[in-house]
């Protein structure tokens, strides 16, 4: 395990989970302050971190070019769907409680149930994400299954997402379209995954990185995301300024791990990044109920604000890694035991 990568994986979390909170509070006290909620929005830069990360966790632990892609493909679906669609369904009941709307239409069903870019996001806000993770297991597992090196992968991912981003510029598909998969696989967030496989293959190698250079890189990185927040991250492309600083980080806490004080640190971060999928999906659901409940104040200073944003993000880290421990452990194990029978007893 590298600790560096949970610790990201934690880090990324955290940061989508307090936008949310700030975004969430802001609207359900009918607050304004404009400074927070725009230096908060960074906190939506986790997304590209994730999508880095997940592109450098598949090339890194999945390494042997004669793999299997039938037990690729489970181990992926019992780590994203059984969770996924726990909590997803438990949202219902929720929503229904806070009057929020439920889908309507039966492609949107479909498309939650699935997560397909139409609907992934019908329940959870963030399943959209997912939806881009779901395609670039299937793109991966395809490369497993044809046996191609790993560096031949590499080239592989970033000529198809170039090559379909490309097409995006002269066919711009609807996002209704068969259930919106043309316009993800003409997005430009495909290419941080091929990013982030190209750094897990480089990771592989026996490269001349010294410790120095991953802290060039970590200073990079948060150059870039400060950089964004200085020209206006909401009116330019959030590929460049944040895919490519989160790129820069990644790559430089990996070469950071060798050294040992950076080293306790990412072990420190790197239980929160085991249950960081867990916030992830709860948090999308829990903070608005919370909000709906919390008693509104009259003229809230920015203090009990930031007070409020703190404990939320407290309590749902809490929370959804006790989430982790005591259930999602659970649904991932009988998830990939019950899929290896089945495969094993088909003949």
């Amino acid at each position: 395990m590298l600790h560096s990568i949970q610790a990201l994986r934690a880090i990324a979390a955290a940061g989508v989970t307090y936008y949310h909170c700030v975004i969430w509070l802001h609207q359900g006290f009918e607050v304004s302050f404009p400074a927070m909620t725009y230096s908060a929005g960074l906190g939506a830069a986790g997304v590209h971190i994730f999508f880095v990360v997940s592109g450098f966790i598949m090339m890194w632990t999945n390494q042997d070019c004669a793999g299997d892609w039938t037990s690729f493909l489970r181990k992926r679906f019992s780590r994203i769907y059984p969770s996924y669609w726990l909590v997803a369904f438990a949202s219902i009941p929720l929503a229904l409680l806070i009057n929020r709307p439920l889908p309507t239409q039966p492609e949107l069903w479909l498309g939650t149930i699935l997560l397909l870019p139409k609907g992934a996001s019908a329940l959870i806000d963030v399943g959209w994400t997912l939806a881009y993770e779901v395609y670039f297991y299937s793109v991966f597992a395809l490369l497993i299954a044809l046996r191609i090196p790993l560096f031949q992968r590499v080239i592989f991912l970033g000529l198809l997402f170039t090559l379909s981003i490309a097409l995006g510029l002269f066919w711009q598909p609807a996002e209704s379209s068969a259930f919106g998969l043309p316009s993800l696989m003409t997005n430009g967030l495909l290419l941080e995954f091929s990013a982030g496989a190209f750094l897990g293959w480089a990771a592989t190698r026996p490269l001349p990185f010294r410790v120095w250079h991953g802290a060039v890189l970590v200073v990079a990185a948060l150059l870039g995301f400060g950089f964004s927040l200085a020209i206006g991250y909401d009116r330019h492309s959030a590929v460049l300024l944040w895919g490519a600083p989160s790129v820069f980080l990644v790559a430089g806490a990996v070469i950071l791990e060798r050294n040992r004080q950076a080293r306790a640190l990412f072990q420190a971060l790197s239980p929160l990044g085991d249950s960081s999928y867990a916030l992830y999906l709860i948090h999308a659901v829990l903070i608005p109920v919370i909000v709906f409940f919390i008693p509104p104040f009259a003229d809230l200073s920015f203090p009990a604000f930031l007070a409020l944003v703190g404990l939320l993000l407290v309590f749902n880290l809490i929370l959804s890694h006790m989430y982790y421990l005591a259930i999602e452990t659970r649904l991932i194990r009988a998830s990939n035991s019950w899929l290896s029978r089945g495969a094993t007893a088909r003949p």
